[in-house]
């Protein structure tokens, strides 16, 4: 996804609510399957994309504001 394109506050709320639909994901995998088992570690991959993701468009929110 392109950080460029989440500049809207519906896409944050959105990447928001998929990000604690990924950590409760990653809590039931966690505990059925195992810390160590390949879909635990998979979705812990992907949550950390995800909050990557909306660091890095914060980030970027913090920057365009001070350019004002």
């Amino acid at each position: 996804m392109d950080i460029a394109a989440t500049n809207h506050p519906l896409l944050k709320t959105k990447l928001l609510q998929h990000i604690q639909s990924l950590r409760e994901q990653l809590v039931l995998t966690g505990i059925k399957e195992g810390l160590n088992h390949e879909k635990t570690l998979h979705l812990s991959q992907k949550l950390d994309e995800y909050i990557y993701l909306y660091q890095s468009f914060d980030k970027q929110s913090c920057n365009n504001t001070s350019d004002l």
